[in-house]
């Protein structure tokens, strides 16, 4: 698939939302650096853009937008390892459990209802339970 936004003699601009990854660009750069046309490779993470300069008189633009296709989707077809969840996030994750649970449960304490007091209970007993991990999280701070 071709990913190509712009070409120039001279100049082509790759664009893809997937290459907004650093990892991504510097094995791309890697790949292109391999092109002896190429002479300057400008990439920007922030907007997932590369800007591919190269001498027209080397190398035809169809047989470089070929090149730079196969590479671009090389990169794209590695997947990416996700980052480990900080405990950071790991907190806020369950801070807002914590919020959910405890206020699901304090609303449910007015179902008359004998089956809505089981997710009364339900309901609490995540919260107790997020309040265990916090606990666990914080646990240096709080038992100094």
């Amino acid at each position: 698939m071709s990913r190509i936004v712009s070409s120039l003699p001279g100049r082509i601009r790759v664009r893809d939302k997937r290459l907004r990854d650093q990892t991504r660009l510097t094995e791309l750069n890697k790949q292109l650096s391999k092109i002896a046309a190429i002479s300057t490779v400008q990439a920007d993470a922030r907007t997932g853009s590369v800007v591919v300069r190269f001498d027209p008189a080397a190398i035809e633009i169809s047989e470089l937008e070929a090149h730079l296709d196969s590479a671009v989707d090389q990169v794209l077809v590695e997947q990416l390892i996700p980052p480990p969840i900080t405990k950071k996030q790991l907190n806020r994750y369950n801070k807002i459990a914590m919020v959910g649970s405890l206020a699901a449960s304090l609303a449910l304490t007015t179902a008359r209802r004998k089956h809505w007091r089981r997710w009364h209970a339900l309901t609490g007993y995540l919260f107790v339970a997020s309040v265990a991990v916090h606990m666990i999280i914080y646990r240096k701070s709080l038992f100094r």
